[in-house]
Parts: C-alpha cells; structure tokens; sequence
C-alpha cells in the first residue's frame, strides 16, 4: 500500500487593512478564492473518498491474488500429484503385465511338468503293480516247492528207512549164511550183495538229506525275502495313490495361477483406463495450471498500477493538505504530531533521569515470548513504555469518535505497548489473539514500516487493518515521526475509521 505524506504549509501571509474603495476592488478576488477554496475541499474530499475505494478494492485484488497464486501452487501440486499417480498405474500396469506373463509361463511349466510326473507316475505305478504280482507268483512257486521238498524229504526218509532195514536183512543173512556153513555160502553172497545195496542206498539217502535240508533252508529264506519284497511292493502301491493325490493338488495350483491370471487380468484392466484418464486429467490441470498462472501474473500486474492510482489519488490530496485548506483530518494530524513530540519528550527525560539509557531505547534485539501466536517479542525498552506511553495513548482515543487506536513503533514496526483494549493475555485460540492483543508484536508489513521510518511531519496512509480469521477493516493511518536526542526512534500510530 502506498502511504500518503500530507504536510501543512504554512498561513497564508496577512492581508494590509484596505479601506472602504479597496474593499469593493477586493472583493472579486477574495470571492474566487472562496469559490476555489470551497473546490479544492470538495475535490480533496472526493479524491479522499475514491482514494479509500481504491485502496479497498487494491486489497480485494491483492487478496484475489494472493488466493490465485495459492490456487496456482495447489493446481501446480496437483498437476505433480496426478502425474505421480499416472507414473504409479503405468508401473501397476506395467508389472500386471508381466505377473500375468509370468504366471502363464509359470502355469504352462506346470501343466507340462504336471503331465510329464504323471506319465512317469502311471509307468512306475504299473511296474510296482507288476512286480508285486510276480512277487506273489513267485511266493506261490516257491510255497509249492517247499512242499514238493517235503514231500521228498519224506520219501528219503523212507529209503533211508528200508535202507537201514535191509541192512539190518543183510546182517541177519550173513549170520545164517555162516551158521549154513557150505550149504549157506551162496546165500552169503546174496547178503552181502544186499548189505552193499543198502550201505549205497543209506549214504545215498542220507546225502539226499542232507542236500535238500541245505535246498529247503534256501527256499525259506528266498520265500522271506520275497515275502518281504511283496510287503515292499504293496507299500509302493500304497504310495503310489498318495503321489497320485499329490499330482491333482499340482492340477489345483495350476488351475489357483489360472484363477490367479484371470483376476489379474481383471486388476490390469481397470489400472490401465485410470492411467489414460489420469492423462486425460493431467493434460487438462497442466492447461487450468499454466491459465492460474497467468491470471495470478495478470492480477499481479493490475495491483501493482491500483498502486500507482493510490499513489496518485494520495499525491492529489496531499497537495489539497499543502495548499493550507482545513479538512476533516486536519485536528487529528495536529493531536498525532503534537502526541508524537510529547513522546519523544518522555523519553528524552527517562533518558535524562537514568531510567534507562539509549542503548536500551534503541535496542533492536526482539526477544521471542514462548508460546505466543501470533508471535509476541520483548526489548529492553518495553516495560518503560508500559509505564510511559498508556496515557497519551489513551487519551487520543476520546479525542475523535473516528479513532480506533494510538500506539507508538519504533523503526521496524514493533509495537510494544498498545491500547489497554488490544492488549488483552492470550488464549489458545490464534485468530481471537490475533484481534485482541496486538501489543508486543511486529507489525512490518508495508503501512506499519512506512508509520515506523517516516522522517516528515506526518503521514497518512489509507490500508485494510488485519484483524485476524480472515477479517480486515478498512482505516486511515496517520503517524508522525518520534525523536530522541535529534534521533529517529519510529513513529506515533493513529489508526481511525473511514466513517463514523
């Protein structure tokens, strides 16, 4: 906001005592002087009037753009967003793609694998039939010639029997052979013939005997191992059928990675026509982005010449102020500068009297007060002007119906002690802090600055005061400068409505 310098000029110069001739030659002149008098005052009160319009509607453009340049930030980061999240479903889409692939891939291998195990599962499973089978026929075989064993174990037996009771024949012949004498000789022959038939027979028999008991031990061992390699068999068979239910689980996964496709299918697709209307979306945010952009420059270009309009419309009353004529602001100018030096005259004496020094008065080290929002800070003047300056602050708020506040700021428009009615402790909530304690803080903006280092008799500004939650109220602020010992310390604020 531009700020608006209006000083006073001096009186105009005494007039010499015309007499009663002079006085009627005079007249004219003093008329028109009137007439143009009475036309600067309603010209300057015109200006003022579309001054304060241009200054509030400055503000609105400047809040227009400042709400347009956050909306173009938000539609910059939403442009951001929407191309993150186009990036993210093309790389969805893209690994869709290439799961499916896999899991084709991985199901083809199953199915191949699947069709391969079985194959060599049904051609073991039908050689461990068969073979179980053979172990079975050979279990029979085997049992049957275990029992033609015995059954000539038995005849050997036998043999070995008539062989023993032929010998027994043989010696009985050839005791009645010798006791025959001569007459028995022939048939001691014959019994000795026998006897050597039944030793031959015995020896026959008993290695007979003894080679089918060696043969017999064999068959019942062949007839344990077989029937162990039976139980082996039937074992295989038995497991078998387990593989076999473990070859339909490999069947149900492929069918699980067929399922499983079809459902990735069904996620691909919806991915992929959200990545093209995310790039339908983000042509258009792209196109709305670059027009925020440009109506945010647009609008920042048009607050910039309502500037200049102020400036004008400022200037032009200045010069209203300047030609000496008295307008309805003129007594508060003369109480903000005559408050101001009644200031600076307080300190100086503070200064004077020890109260504190210089330095003090013109510390710029703001010291942050915890847990204050907005931000509240201390110096080393503050508690001074607590006690100084709440009666002439006080006092110019009856001076005129229009005045709002009084405060003084030094240089960087920190405003350390304010009206008792904005000076209120802080509660929790901001915006209600914002409105009610407005002392201690810095008020740098562009009117507070100008109020704080202006070095003329006054100034006065026209501005939207921020009051916090999004409120403002449109005031006049006037100020005039505060020294100390020939040195600028800030400025004496009075801000006051634009109506009663």
């Amino acid at each position: 906001m531009h700020a608006l310098q209006v000083s006073f000029a001096d009186g105009a110069e005494d007039l010499p005592d015309a007499g009663p001739a002079d006085a009627r030659s005079a007249q004219a002149p003093d008329q028109d002087q009137a007439r143009l008098a009475r036309a600067m005052s309603v010209i300057g009160s015109q200006i003022g009037e579309l001054s304060v319009n241009i200054a509030d509607t400055n503000g609105m453009i400047g809040d227009v753009s400042g709400s347009m340049s956050r909306q173009a930030d938000e539609f910059h980061a939403l442009t951001r967003d929407i191309s993150m999240i186009a990036r993210s479903n093309q790389t969805v889409a893209e690994a869709s793609h290439g799961a499916i692939v896999s899991a084709r891939s991985t199901q083809t291998g199953l199915d191949t694998t699947t069709q391969s195990v079985n194959g060599i599962l049904v051609n073991a499973v039908s050689d461990i039939k068969s073979m179980a089978q053979n172990a079975t026929e050979i279990t029979g075989v085997l049992d049957s010639v275990s029992v033609q064993i015995k059954e000539i174990h038995s005849f050997l037996e036998a043999i070995q029997g008539i062989a023993t009771q032929t010998q027994l024949l043989a010696v009985n012949a050839g005791i009645m052979a010798a006791h025959a004498g001569e007459a028995g000789r022939g048939f001691a022959v014959v019994a000795e013939a026998v006897k050597q038939l039944a030793d031959k027979t015995g020896n026959v028999s008993r290695d007979m005997v003894a080679r089918l008991q060696g043969l017999r031990s064999t068959v019942d061992r062949l007839q344990k191992q077989n029937a162990a390699n039976e139980a082996v068999a039937t074992l295989a068979c038995q497991r078998s059928t387990e593989i076999e239910e473990e070859l339909r689980k490999f069947t149900g996964f492929s069918e699980s990675v067929a399922g499983m496709i079809t459902e990735i299918e069904r996620i691909s697709a919806p991915v992929e026509e959200t990545t093209r209307a995310c790039t339908t979306v983000l042509a258009k945010v792209s196109d709305l982005d670059t027009q925020v952009h440009h109506s945010a420059q647009m609008l920042t270009s048009a607050s910039a010449k309502i500037d200049r309009l102020v400036s004008f419309s400022e200037n032009v009353i200045g010069e209203v102020a300047q030609s000496g004529i008295e307008t309805e602001d003129t007594p508060l100018i003369r109480a903000c500068i005559a408050g101001a030096h009644e200031v600076g005259a307080l300190f100086e004496e503070a200064v004077r009297s020890g109260a504190l020094s210089m330095a003090d008065l013109f510390d710029e080290h703001y010291q942050p007060l915890p847990g204050t929002d907005p931000q509240q800070h201390m110096t080393r003047f503050t508690r001074h002007t607590d006690r100084l300056l709440p009666p002439i602050q006080e006092a110019m708020l009856g001076f005129d119906p229009r005045v709002t506040f009084c405060a003084a700021v030094d240089r960087n428009g920190y405003l350390p002690t304010h009206n008792h009615v904005f000076s209120k402790p802080q509660s929790a909530d901001p915006v209600w802090n914002a409105g009610n304690c407005r002392n201690r803080r810095i008020f740098n903006d562009r009117t507070g600055l100008a109020a704080g280092r202006n070095t003329k008799p006054f100034l006065l500004q026209t501005y939207r005061r921020d009051m916090g939650g999004g409120k403002y109220s449109l005031m006049k602020d006037l100020s005039a400068p505060i020294k100390v010992g020939g040195r600028h310390w800030g400025g004496l604020r009075i801000g006051f409505k634009i109506n009663v």
